[in-house]
Parts: structure tokens; sequence; C-alpha cells
């Protein structure tokens, strides 16, 4: 991070840096909290940015992000296990959620006979200081009722949220907000490639770092995060009940 006393370091001010990203204020303070861009703020409380890092950034945007793609039960490994391993924030958009267990491993396998259940894994992600946002259907009444159990045991993690919205049809699951998978898999047994009695359903999806792609399906998801398309909705009672 740029300081006062780099005095070899070209600075320029948040705006101009803003104009050089085209992002807006929200966006540019996160890439600096992310690390992404050198700056700090001085003594009137203005930005003071490194020039050199927004050209980096810019520089490093334009070029091809990796993708990949996923196919059937290899969104288990590709997918699900990229989800445990989130280090700041999951957001998940999906029609259905449904219960089941991770492949149980050796240190989870004296306390769950078949794995620690998903849902519950996440939550645990969140006492540990991990973001979680779930958009879906409203769960059946057993898994609900089995939900809200692990919610209360945990103390109800203050960053494990979760909106039900009926008109939800959209697939997708953003890690760090560096990492997107966008598809056809439900959170569902079958749509992890761990169903009962087949490998599960047909499923494809991209896993991609594409900054441009991560932009447009996360103000998706904070606009019926935060209601954007409730007002006129005729099912936007029923998800509440």
């Amino acid at each position: 991070m740029a300081t006062k006393q780099d005095v070899n370091v070209k600075l320029i001010s948040g705006l101009t840096a803003r104009k050089y990203l085209k992002c807006s204020k929200l966006e540019f303070e996160d890439l600096v909290s992310q690390g992404d861009i050198c700056a700090y703020r001085d003594e009137a409380n203005r930005w003071r940015v490194e020039k050199e890092s927004v050209l980096n950034y810019i520089e490093q945007s334009l070029l091809p992000k990796a993708t990949s793609v996923v196919i059937n039960e290899n969104h288990y490994q590709e997918v699900l296990q990229r989800i445990c391993a989130a280090k700041s924030s999951v957001k998940i958009m999906t029609a259905d959620f449904k219960r089941f267990n991770l492949k149980p491993t050796k240190s989870q396998s004296t306390n769950y006979k078949d794995g620690t259940p998903f849902v519950k894994y996440l939550m645990n992600m969140a006492v540990k200081g991990i973001s979680v946002q779930i958009i879906c259907s409203r769960p059946s009444d057993n898994f609900m009722d089995e939900w809200n159990g692990y919610y209360e045991q945990m103390h109800r993690p203050k960053l494990f949220e979760f909106k039900f919205c009926k008109r939800n049809h959209a697939k997708a699951i953003i890690i760090d907000d560096k990492l997107i998978y966008v598809g056809s898999a439900n959170i569902t047994p079958a749509g992890m490639g761990q169903g009962i009695f087949t490998p599960g359903n047909f499923e494809i999806g991209i896993l991609t770092e594409e900054p441009v792609v991560i932009s447009s399906v996360k103000e998706l998801f904070l606009k019926i995060w935060n209601d954007g398309y409730c007002i006129g909705c005729h099912r936007a009672d029923q998800c509440h009940e």
C-alpha cells in the first residue's frame, strides 16, 4: 500500500483513480480493501492512490481470465469444494436448496458417519468470519426444521443470511468476489453429483474469474437481495410465509 513516505511514487486522487477504473466509490474501496489498488487516506481524509497500481490493475483486467467448463458429477470437486475453501465470502443463488452431506473426511467421520451436512458447514464458515448469503426457494418443511436447528445450535451466526424468493431460477455462486460459477446445477444432491440412485443429473456450467461476469451476476444478486424486484411482484408476499 502506498504511504506518505513513498516520495518517489506518483499519486493521484481517488476521483481520478475512479475515472481511470470506470468504477463507483464502493467498487473502488473494495479494490483497495482487497489489495488490488494501493492507496491511503491523507490528513484531510482524502484518498491518495498509487497511479501505477491503477494502471497495472487495468492492464491485468484486460487479459483473458481463466475459465473452465464443469460437467455432471465434477460439480462436487470443482464447485462445492471451492465453496468450502472460501476465504471471505460466498453468495449463492439457486432455485432449489436440498439437504445433503459432504463426503466424509477422516476428521468428520468421527461425528458424522456420512459427512457434514452442507448447510451446517456453511453456518460454521459464518461462525469463523466468512460471509454467507443464500437466495433460494423455501426448502421443504423437514429440511427447514433441520436448517433452523443448526442455526440455533450455532447461536444464529450473524454472517449467515438467507432470503427466499419463489421467482429465482438462476444458479450462480460467487466465491470471495473473485471466482464465479454459472450453470444449470441447483444446490441439491443430484445437482452436485451426489444422487442417491445415480451419479446425479446431467449438469453443465462454467467457472470463471472474468470480472465482467462476476460484476454482472453480483449486480443481479444484490438487486434480488435488496428486494429490488419485490415491488409489484405477485409472489413477493409468499416468500416470507
